[in-house]
């Protein structure tokens, strides 16, 4: 889970989900093994998608 959201990962492509199911995203990062790498990208394309769906992993 990043940022509310899950990330299943199938190869180099991350699929994202809404704690509810639903599919609000999907990136292709390469046949590379940068996986480190990949984290990156996927927290700041997730803390995008959970600011648009109003959604959060911090309590308040």
């Amino acid at each position: 889970m990043l940022n509310g959201l899950f990330v299943r990962q199938v190869g180099q492509q991350y699929l994202i989900y809404t704690p509810q199911g639903i599919q609000v995203g999907y990136v292709f990062l390469g046949q590379d093994g940068q996986y480190a790498k990949d984290v990156v990208v996927l927290n700041a394309v997730t803390k995008a998608l959970a600011k648009r769906w109003g959604l959060s992993d911090k309590k308040n």
